[in-house]
């Protein structure tokens, strides 16, 4: 049996925790703004230069970003990498991104998940 290498699990891992990122933020979005069938395209075109653009898209003050978005990635980095919060601030950025990026690829998969 061959064993996965580090980088290749990592990579996985990576786009589990971005998929749950933005499942969790398209969840939280339709509650907010209502089902629609391009919410993830909105979400993705408000935070992909900034994720600050979620929180006028979402007129939360950062609640859906920090809590629905960064949060889990905080999570994440400190259980993989196991690194402190305090230490894993430009880690979590980099999450993010990969992570809004992931959404911007991957519009219409999430779409047609939050139709579900």
């Amino acid at each position: 049996m061959k064993r996965m290498s580090k980088k290749k699990l990592e990579r996985q891992e990576r786009e589990k925790i971005a998929i749950d990122m933005n499942d969790f933020l398209i969840k939280y979005a339709e509650s907010i703004l209502g089902p629609k069938p391009d919410l993830a395209q909105q979400l993705y075109e408000a935070g992909k230069n900034d994720l600050t653009g979620l929180d006028k898209l979402l007129e939360d003050d950062g609640y859906g970003r920090k809590n629905q978005y960064e949060n889990l990635a905080q999570g994440f980095i400190c259980d993989f990498y196991h690194i402190e919060p305090e230490d894993g601030q430009q880690e979590k950025a980099e999450l993010a991104r990969e992570a809004i990026n992931y959404l911007g690829k991957n519009a219409n998969k999430f779409n047609q998940w939050a139709e579900e």
